[in-house]
């Protein structure tokens, strides 16, 4: 979790590295925080899909609107 806050975008492989895991344990994790709303998927595509630590970047987002 913490690695997320310094890289809100994060791809399996990246998560396999990170955590030395297997290609399927990686996916099994990002399914686990996707599935709790942590994680978003932004590509849409099935292969090289990338994810965004959604509750922390909506923070600067809110942020961004509140001060325009």
């Amino acid at each position: 979790m913490d690695r997320l806050f310094d890289h809100p975008i994060v791809t399996v492989a990246t998560v396999r590295e990170w955590l030395g895991l297997t290609p399927a344990g990686a996916n099994q994790i990002v399914a686990r925080l996707e599935g709790i709303g942590l994680l978003r998927e932004i590509t849409g595509y099935a292969r090289n899909r990338r994810f965004r630590f959604e509750p922390y970047l909506r923070l600067f987002e809110d942020d961004a609107e509140a001060a325009a």
